[in-house]
């Protein structure tokens, strides 16, 4: 059977050299389903071989697309390699189909694909071009020769994205994917290989996530307005791998998220969070700075990724605006060698924070495998009230310049729930609830061999209870317990606990538990500290030590 009359025998029409696939919807139904229109690239002039220019082709054939009434075209971009000299500009309801297919750019072009352009009228909040889909592809920016400042696809101001199967290479200084004012977003099973960063070392972090997740503040940011500080919503972001396998480029700065932060007098409109955010499974081999910088973020899940030698921080959830951030999970995630840039050792495994003027609330992080980290902390709450963290496991976590660190530390965080964590060879305290961080719950956790405390509390109102702790004061006995109460706290309690001073090589600090002095009215009681040549050491006032065992 010949072409047209297959095409007609599934009920297609086909015209001529340079016409449109017309594909027919199936039977008849009451409510028929418009046809999908279909412009193959091959049918207007593009060669795809990698040296011939298809540049005019495809602006042929993105012209008729972009007029079909009532928009929905296919533009069919068969295997081969496509040479392309100006950027794709997708009009409503469009669909790209390019798998098989490499598209590079020949010059310091724009975007290859976008959904906006200089001229086009000024729209807001989702009133764009958009229900617009991209499947598959190489779209390599080549970035390395052709280094204007440039994304790979930008799409703004409007609600439906889709890019599904993409491999993107070799930006130049910018993010794989840019959502700006964007809602209903689907970013799945890309592949984003390495950034273009300039020349010479490249500052970490150089402010470059694979995809930027961000909101319509300023031509600076992106020039397409109405600049009305639109966030973006209901993103999801899946089975998607970071990594940088190419020696002319340099890794991004993280997966997603945002670098974002409000100048002074920036209107209440430009300091809205994004929300409904989903990282899911996703893998992150390297980065220069974190694996997920989750900026300005509300409602939002972070979960079941993996992320391996992120430079600074694994996962950073965080508002440089002061912007609350509420209602956020943190949740199964693999981070394994967080910190691996060296540098101050600010970083670590998983970090919650705001500025002064911000105060989170509603974050959870439970689950999470965290090892190997070189930086302060392998799991950082600040300014957060109610965060829980539950269930994770923090193994080996070093300061880069033998500093202090920390397994677990919140701080500024009142009403936290730290329960059922298993922490190892940390060196410094396994668990640290410090300055501003009331009524804290420290329950059933399991620390051992931490170079210094055990548990250190420097907040009042406290209650530790039926913790695990074997080994404290690995480091040497000077200022170390197995439980520590400091700060100044005020009516902390202290039962139920099991401490135990550790095997051969193990802990050996100056007793089970100590209370400092500025300690007020400590209860320490029903404690099982036997091994330790002091039990409780009181150095505090109103303190009650009854009924431990050692």
């Amino acid at each position: 059977m010949d072409r047209r009359a297959l095409m007609l025998a599934t009920g297609g029409l086909l015209g001529g050299a340079g016409a449109a696939q017309i594909l027919a919807a199936g039977p008849a139904v009451a409510d028929p389903v418009p046809p999908v229109v279909v412009f193959d690239v091959r049918e207007y002039g593009a060669v795809g071989d990698g040296v011939a220019d298809d540049t005019a082709a495809f602006r042929y054939a993105l012209t008729l697309a972009r007029a079909v009434p009532g928009g929905g075209a296919t533009l069919l971009v068969p295997p081969g390699s496509y040479a392309l000299g100006e950027s794709l500009l997708l009009g409503p309801g469009m669909t790209v189909q390019a798998h098989g297919a490499r598209l590079f750019r020949t010059g310091n072009t724009s975007a290859l694909v976008k959904n906006y352009t200089g001229g086009m009228p000024a729209v807001s909040e989702y009133e764009g071009a958009g229900n617009i889909s991209v499947f598959g592809g190489t779209w390599d920016m080549r970035g390395s020769r052709f280094t204007s400042t440039c994304p790979a696809f930008v799409f703004t101001h409007a609600d439906g994205f889709t890019v599904r199967d993409a491999t993107v290479l070799d930006v130049p200084q910018a993010h794989a994917i840019e959502l700006n004012a964007v809602r209903r977003a689907r970013i799945v099973d890309c592949l984003f290989d390495g950034v273009y960063a300039g020349t010479g070392t490249p500052a970490v972090p150089n402010r470059l996530e694979a995809v930027q997740i961000t909101a319509a503040t300023s031509a600076a940011n992106l020039p397409a307005p109405a600049f009305d500080g639109t966030p973006c919503v209901d993103v999801l972001i899946t089975g998607c791998v970071m990594r940088n396998s190419l020696p002319t480029t340099a890794p991004y700065d993280a997966l997603c998220g945002d670098h974002y932060v409000a100048p002074a007098g920036a209107p209440d409109t430009h300091r809205r969070p994004h929300r409904n955010i989903r990282v899911l499974a996703n893998r992150v081999e390297s980065s220069g700075a974190y694996g997920v910088r989750a900026t300005d973020w509300a409602q939002s899940v972070i979960a079941d990724n993996t992320i391996e030698a992120a430079a600074i921080t694994g996962i950073y959830v965080s508002s440089g605006s002061g912007v609350p951030i509420e209602d956020i999970s943190v949740t199964g995630n693999t981070i394994l060698g967080a910190g691996s840039g060296g540098g101050t050792g600010s970083g670590g495994g998983i970090v919650v924070s705001n500025t002064s003027a911000g105060q989170n609330s509603s974050v959870v992080v439970s689950g999470n495998l965290i090892r190997a980290t070189n930086g302060e902390t392998g799991i950082y709450v600040s300014r957060t009230d109610g965060a829980t963290i539950t269930g994770n496991v923090v193994a080996t976590t070093g300061h880069p310049s033998d500093g202090n660190c920390q397994g677990i530390q919140v701080q500024r965080s009142p009403h936290a729930v730290i329960t059922g964590n298993h922490l190892s060879a940390i060196a410094g305290d396994g668990i640290g609830v410090d300055t501003g961080s009331t009524e804290a719950l420290i329950a059933q956790n399991t620390v051992l061999g931490a170079v210094q405390n055990g548990i250190s509390v420097a907040s009042s109102e406290a209650a530790v209870r039926d913790n695990r702790i074997t080994g404290a004061g690995t480091g040497g006995p000077a200022g170390s317990y197995a439980i520590r109460i400091g700060g100044n706290a005020v009516n902390v309690s202290v039962q139920g606990n099991v401490a135990r001073v550790g095997t051969s090589g193990g802990g050996a600090a100056e007793a089970g538990v100590g209370v400092m002095p500025g300690s007020q009215g400590a209860w320490v009681t029903g404690n099982d500290l036997r091994g330790w040549v002091t039990a409780v050491r009181n150095l505090g006032t109103g303190t009650v030590a009854d009924g431990n065992l050692g």
